[in-house]
């Protein structure tokens, strides 16, 4: 089977679990999937070969502390341990997919709006224009801060599985609040303070608009082909 297949496989059978053994599952499930670097087919079958042991102790009223023991995350660096690494290309292709899903999700963004407020509001210019030194390190930087944001996301994600104390909704929320605001805030910062440099170009702005949905393809096309 497929990574994919085996997911929504392992879907079904979650549901069979107790409360109790669900919620010590799914945070090794969390735990041992953020390990990004590892092989994801091999990743959701050792997943699933755990989930039906778990099930298999279960019907013999057996708790997930007796099947994997009292220290789940010591349990789960072992697993991920075992775990051989994902191929390069395939490492390659989801950052690739990432980024054009950002330049996309960007210049789309820009693109609409733009021409929006000028047809329909009168409001900024039919054109955008910019400096193709500076345009570049702004991405560059850009790009810089996407992963730095993806990692901080995926770290706090990591920390907060085996927490034997309940973290309320609202202070989620406004971890997530505050780690998502400074990283905009700093692509907003950049795009101000950086002193324009290079030849200057001009291009009607639903052209980012066209861009971004190329974009958009682009990653749906890889994300489909590498069965993400």
């Amino acid at each position: 089977m497929e990574a994919t297949e085996i997911i929504e496989l392992n879907n079904e059978k979650r549901t069979r679990l107790t409360e109790h053994n669900l919620k010590y599952y799914e945070d090794m499930l969390l735990y041992i999937r953020l390990n990004g670097n590892k092989s994801e087919q091999q990743t959701e079958e050792v997943l699933l070969e755990m989930l039906e042991h778990l099930l298999q102790a279960q019907e013999e009223g057996k708790t997930a502390e007796e099947v994997f023991g009292d220290d789940p995350k010591a349990y789960c660096k072992e697993v991920v341990e075992e775990i051989p690494t994902e191929k390069r290309k395939n490492q390659a292709s989801l950052i690739m997919m990432v980024i054009l899903q950002f330049l996309g999700f960007f210049a789309g963004s820009y693109g609409i709006l733009g021409t929006a407020l000028h047809y329909f509001f009168d409001i900024g210019s039919a054109l955008t224009t910019f400096s193709i030194g500076s345009g570049l390190v702004i991405l560059g930087i850009d790009l810089l801060l996407l992963g730095a944001f993806i990692l901080a996301i995926l770290k706090w994600i990591k920390q907060s599985t085996f927490s034997k104390k309940e973290i309320k909704s609202w202070v989620e929320f406004l971890q997530v609040w505050a780690i998502s605001t400074a990283f905009i805030g700093l692509i907003v910062v950049i795009h101000f303070v950086m002193p324009s440099f290079g030849k200057e170009v001009s291009i009607p702005t639903y052209y980012l608009a066209i861009l971004g949905v190329i974009f958009y393809v682009l990653s749906f096309l890889m994300r489909r082909k590498q069965n993400f």
